[in-house]
């Protein structure tokens, strides 16, 4: 049989993980001999990071990091104090044993907390945190762009496809000393120590990439003695640069960097405590593909034999569309104890951008949703800690299609404030959000063509041509198809038909 058929090989992707794992936290704090009693619980922070993930044959491991910190107020209400402990869990899950590539994404969020004064000395801490693991693989698929030789029709249509993806994890520690700057009270705790991360340049050369940014370090500090001082601020801006061993890495992949800040930690390095040391992990996430562009086969048959087509429905991925997209979030904080004197921080915390579609007014629209936590003193000198919940709703400017996967993550939130009168503050934050506009379609493409010899096409070799009486929704394709014949034939036969109501058909006889 003089028949061939020509193949391109395509990456689909799978999905393999999409579950909840969850976790308890407990502990029950004991008072050291120099922190004072306590009176009244300010608020409990629970604070959980992936500090590393790995997979193991078929098997996904990742250690979890969840810090308890404590505010609380003695007696006499003007000084705010700290305790902490930090938990560590290793977790595990079961993969598939024949993954391939597999980019791994987990998440975790807290629950619930529950904090119980035992009594003046002793608190007991519950709370439960989920972790929202994602695992994707791919497989490869081998997908018809040619045929020759028996009479073979085929239908081709352009097609931007991925013909590899490489994945790739790191972990990167950094270890960084910092300087109080002058006039500062000496470190004696953290209340709050957070990192954004600004990407720099992310630069491919083969087989390696090259990873740098900063990460703006923003820290809420008691000091050493914190029976007269107020709680402290101070920010830093610690730049890192890693190169990323990857395989068969080349200018030709089109790469996407993710990069979290999993645990931030800083402790004093010298007895004077105006020298820290911050230890910061990152966890750097590369998806890499290459594309490629192809004419191919979505349907075919032969006008001499009978055809069997085989269908296959691939997960097609296309480029990734990236940009920035500024937003404001505003809220009025509330004060019941009496009039706010003095803001130590605000700051903001459970930040989430959600992009949806709305197909009324042909847009998505972005569902910003955030806390607004301010550490403060009243009048008569209490310490008081306030939150807010605040949600905005508006529509992304930027134009795309309905079809696309739309995600937001915020990269970089900066927040001011206005003391109202009396008990009142005027909350703002600007949020820089990284929005990822991705087509992951499914596509019914074919994967093989397959020529009966033993059954030829049944003609009547009395008939030349017919006149086919068309509908608006019946392509060419389909008529010539039915008929058994060719598409440029009938073209041929019906220039200047632009309706094709009704076309003549040659029978190809």
């Amino acid at each position: 049989m003089d028949f061939k058929v020509d193949r391109e090989s395509a990456v689909s992707l799978c999905s393999l993980v999409d579950t909840d794992i969850t976790q308890t936290a407990e502990h029950n704090f004991i008072l050291p001999d120099y922190c004072p009693n306590i009176f009244k619980v300010l608020k409990c922070f629970v604070v959980p990071g992936v500090t590393s993930a790995g997979i193991n044959g078929s098997k996904l491991t990742f250690e979890l990091n969840v810090l308890i910190r404590v505010l609380y107020r003695s007696d006499n209400g003007e000084s705010v104090y700290c305790v902490e402990h930090t938990h560590e869990y290793s977790k595990s899950i079961d993969l598939p044993a024949d993954i391939v590539n597999p980019d791994v994404s987990i998440t975790p969020s807290v629950e619930y907390v529950n904090c119980r004064v035992a009594d003046s000395r002793k608190l007991d801490v519950r709370a439960g945190i989920i972790c929202k693991v994602k695992v994707t693989g791919e497989k490869k698929c081998s997908i018809v762009c040619g045929a020759y030789g028996e009479g073979i029709q085929l239908r081709k249509s352009p097609v931007l496809y991925a013909s590899k993806r490489i994945t790739c994890a790191k972990r990167i520690t950094v270890i960084e000393e910092l300087e109080l700057a002058a006039g500062k009270p000496a470190f004696g705790s953290s209340i709050r120590c957070s990192a954004q991360i600004r990407k720099g340049e992310q630069k491919i050369i083969p087989g390696k990439l090259i990873t740098k940014g900063e990460a703006d370090v923003n820290l809420l500090y008691l000091a050493k003695d914190t029976s007269e001082k107020p709680p402290e601020r101070m920010s830093f801006s610690i730049p890192f640069s890693q190169i990323i061993d990857i395989e068969g890495i080349e200018d030709s992949f089109e790469t996407s960097v993710n990069i979290a800040a999993s645990k931030c930690v800083i402790i004093p390095k010298s007895d004077e405590n105006s020298s820290l040391e911050c230890e910061l992990i990152l966890l750097v996430s590369i998806s890499a593909v290459k594309f490629e562009s192809a004419e191919l086969v979505s349907d075919a048959y032969s006008t001499q034999y009978e055809t069997e087509c085989k269908y296959l429905e691939a997960m097609l991925l296309q480029p990734v569309k990236n940009y920035d997209a500024q937003f404001s979030a505003s809220s009025i904080i509330n004060c019941a104890d009496g009039s706010i004197k003095e803001v130590y921080d605000l700051w903001t915390e459970n930040e989430a951008v959600n992009v949806s579609f709305d197909e009324k007014k042909g847009c998505f629209n972005t569902f910003e949703r955030l806390t607004f936590c301010m550490l403060g003193r009243l009048d008569n000198g209490t310490a008081i800690y306030l939150e807010k919940e605040c949600a905005v709703e508006q529509p992304l400017e930027n134009e795309t299609d309905s079809s696309y996967n739309v995600t937001a993550k915020i990269s970089q939130i900066r927040c001011s404030y206005t003391l109202g009168e009396g008990n009142t503050i005027q909350a703002k934050a600007e949020i820089n959000a990284k929005i990822s506009s991705e087509i992951s379609f499914k596509s019914k493409l074919l994967s093989d063509i397959i020529i009966n010899e033993e059954q030829p096409k049944a003609r009547d070799k009395r008939c030349a041509v017919k006149i086919c009486y068309t509908s608006n929704n019946e392509s060419v394709w389909d008529i010539a198809k039915k008929y058994c014949t060719e598409v440029q034939l009938i073209d041929d036969e019906n220039p200047n038909d632009e309706q094709r109501r009704a076309l003549i058909i040659p029978m190809n006889n």
